[in-house]
């Protein structure tokens, strides 16, 4: 389930923990010299892996503490201050003396010393702000129980602006820093090759060779060769899906029916997905008399939960399921990895946009209509 609480947990996380392997043999080194502002001396520092699994702990001294450490592979590590679960710093294990300074204020603590790690905290200086603002949407959230549906949009869509200007930061700093082992992970880790299959494979031509080599690389591309197959310009293939009554509904057949149609991914547990249908009914209500269809594809795994929730969000388009969830075809096919997910046919089943929501997708029908 994505929800605008976890979302930005999992963006975080992506960004700071994904591992960034290099060719072992070398038994390299690196050396930390590390400064703690705020915290007390006798204090423990925890180290984790890039799976999060601690390994080592450091105890500050004279408000100082160091570490030595393997570098024969480069991996995005974290440093944890024990007494607050919500502070912490991170570092590339990339040979050489690694300064990092920790504050006891979460979120400005600093890195720097190699090409990687200078690297990452120029991302950090440039990210955190949006970060902050992403921060004060959750709190919102959290504390408030009773926000009415309009409000909970408002700040779906704040979310989402909020979102994309972190997307821009980090798309600069993997074009600026693709020959380091940061630009690596960002093109390798956290740019979805489905979201941004242009600057995916932009990357990994501008990467140095020994980079393309790892095998994470070729898996990336053949990724990105299977998502050709839905982008824009190509015909959906030739999907039969079950609607909520057991009948088989060929997707092809159902487009052909409209001037233009929108296959509309979500799912019952999704709550940017149920925040969203007041707007696809209006939608509909609107454009269907000039040739709109809608095709509603749920992820969900649960026959009860997909057919409750259509009748509880009074969804009358046509809907589909294979109850597979993440693993139904279609969704594979057009390599969905968040919900909700629009993709726009024309009547001969050719796939004329993606990934349109709100005002945007709207406007997109009306041009297209007229």
């Amino acid at each position: 389930m994505r929800t605008i609480k976890t979302i930005a947990t999992a963006v975080i996380g992506m960004l700071l923990t994904a591992a960034c392997t290099t060719d072992k043999g070398n038994k390299l080194t690196y050396h930390i010299e590390g400064t703690a502002e705020g915290l007390a001396d006798g204090q423990q520092l925890q180290l984790a892996n890039d799976e999060g699994e601690p390994f080592d702990t450091i105890v500050i001294k004279n408000g100082k503490f160091t570490y030595d450490g393997k570098a024969d592979s480069v991996a995005c590590y974290v440093i944890n201050v024990m007494s607050d679960e919500f502070n912490s710093v991170n570092y590339f294990t990339e040979p050489g003396t690694i300064a990092i300074t920790i504050t006891a204020t979460p979120g400005q603590s600093t890195v720097s010393g190699t090409i990687a790690n200078d690297a990452l905290q120029r991302l950090s200086e440039a990210t955190n702000p949006y970060y902050e603002k992403i921060h004060e949407i959750e709190e919102i959230i959290y504390k408030d129980t009773v926000l009415s549906k309009d409000s909970e949009w408002a700040l779906a869509e704040r979310y989402m602006q909020v979102y994309s200007e972190i997307n821009k930061k980090i798309a600069e700093a993997a074009k600026q820093n693709v020959d380091n082992e940061l630009g690596f992970m960002l093109a390798t880790k956290y740019i979805a090759p489905a979201d941004s299959p242009q600057l995916v494979r932009e990357l990994i031509d501008k990467m140095p060779e020994n980079f393309r080599q790892r095998p994470i690389v070729a898996g990336i591309e053949a990724q990105l060769n299977a998502g050709e197959a839905t982008e824009v310009g190509s015909k959906v293939g030739e999907f039969t899906i079950n609607s909520p009554d057991g009948t088989p509904v060929n997707i092809r057949d159902e487009v052909a029916k409209n001037k233009i149609t929108i296959l509309d991914f979500w799912a019952s547990w999704c709550g940017p997905c149920r925040n969203e249908m007041p707007f696809m009914r209006e939608l509909y209500a609107e454009f269907q008399p000039k040739g709109l269809g809608i095709i509603g594809i749920s992820l969900d795994d649960s026959a009860e939960a997909w057919k409750q929730a259509i009748k509880d969000l009074k969804i009358t388009w046509t809907q589909v399921s294979d109850l597979l969830g993440w693993k139904a075809p279609i969704a594979l096919a057009f390599q969905v990895n968040a919900i909700p997910f629009m993709a726009i046919l024309d009547s001969e089943g050719t796939i004329i946009q993606k990934g349109l929501r709100g005002e945007e997708l709207k406007e997109f029908i009306k041009k297209a209509l007229d």
